[in-house]
């Protein structure tokens, strides 16, 4: 089991907290993702009604390297260990800085591909400490980059209700400051554009339009 390091005090539950409610370091690097419970819930109507394919064409990754699925983006892994990273990544398409939630300060690094749009934000790959080996490890990414894609041709740009129909939606929550909708299946966060849509109540799945556009993706385990 990867236990966080001592270097991260208690309050790193808020940190993992507000991730949403099923984000957090994986246990076992290598393992597949896990099957949904046998108790949970039949969905709603309105949620298998979402499961019916987009005719709408999307696009769709046009590198590996751009490929977005469980536990992966391009050839990155989460989990993986900080060394391997920077055995993976060229120098200079990375910058080590730090983040800082709820108090908590903690390592990350700003990753800009080599054949990255100019001006494009930087993929965050966020690091946690695992006791076991002294080190740090892949905890979450996050992402702005309309490259990346998932095998169905999901990414910025795409809809929440592409999202919703290609992965299903669990739970809308806020997190950080923004609206997010969230796939436990595959282990996506989707950052939603919050233009237009009234954010003085709760907001449920079926509050948000299908038209809304996702401006952001935060992979986890």
């Amino acid at each position: 089991m990867l236990r966080l390091s001592s270097t991260l005090p208690a309050g790193l539950a808020l940190l993992l907290a507000a991730c949403g409610p099923t984000e957090r370091p994986a246990a076992n690097p290598t393992a597949a993702p896990a099957a949904p419970a046998a108790s949970a819930p039949t969905p709603a109507a309105s949620e298998r009604a979402d499961s019916v394919a987009s005719t709408a064409p999307i696009p769709t990754a046009k590198d590996e390297h751009l490929l977005l699925k469980p536990g992966y983006v391009g050839p990155l892994r989460l989990n993986m260990k900080e060394a391997d990273l920077l055995t993976l990544l060229p120098p200079s398409t990375l910058t080590q800085t730090t983040r800082s939630l709820e108090g908590i300060e903690y390592p990350v690094y700003e990753y800009r591909p080599d054949d990255a749009p100019a001006g494009s934000a930087p993929l965050l790959l966020e690091m946690v400490g695992a006791v076991e080996d002294g080190g740090n490890r892949l905890w979450r990414v996050q992402l702005q980059d309309a490259r990346y894609r998932t095998a169905e041709g999901i990414g910025v740009g795409s809809t929440y209700g592409e999202a919703r129909r290609a992965y299903g939606v669990q739970t809308i929550e806020r997190a950080e400051g923004r609206l997010v909708a969230v796939s436990e299946r595959v282990g996506m966060t989707w950052v939603l554009d919050k233009t237009g849509l009234n954010l003085n109540r709760a907001l449920r799945k079926d509050d948000i339009p299908p038209a809304t556009r996702i401006t952001g993706i935060i992979l986890y385990q």
